[in-house]
């Protein structure tokens, strides 16, 4: 299957995202955001084949990491899923245009989760 990583500052929506997503036969590879430019760096030494990211983390802002990855050679094709607890939609109507997969609301139902990252895998 597919290798995913998870960048979320909350370390039980990473744990349960994961958990989901290796059921369903996906590798994980879990990321706590200390900074962009950390997590920049593990996407480009360790390739994974989506980012399902948080929009609203504090030391690694969701935008700013959609825009890096946007203008990273390495991951400018990167599908991108991000997640949030809200819903703004002139933010969700930027990260459209920066070319997200998708969007996904907390707290994530398991099923819409599946559905999504099957999406935007398939492109």
């Amino acid at each position: 299957m597919s290798r995913i990583a998870i960048v979320d500052d909350s370390r039980l929506v990473r744990t349960f995202v994961a958990g989901v997503l290796r059921a369903k036969g996906h590798e994980t590879v879990a990321v706590e955001p200390v900074s962009l430019f950390e997590v920049l760096k593990v996407l480009r030494e360790s390739p994974v084949d989506l980012l399902l990211a948080d929009f609203l983390m504090p030391d690694c802002p969701g935008e700013s990491l959609v825009r890096a990855c946007r203008e990273d050679e390495a991951l400018v094709e990167l599908p991108i899923l991000m997640i949030s607890a809200h819903r703004d939609d002139e933010c969700l109507i930027r990260l459209q245009k920066l070319g997200i997969s998708g969007f996904l609301l907390k707290p994530v139902d398991p099923a819409v989760l599946v559905d999504k990252v099957d999406e935007a895998l398939a492109g």
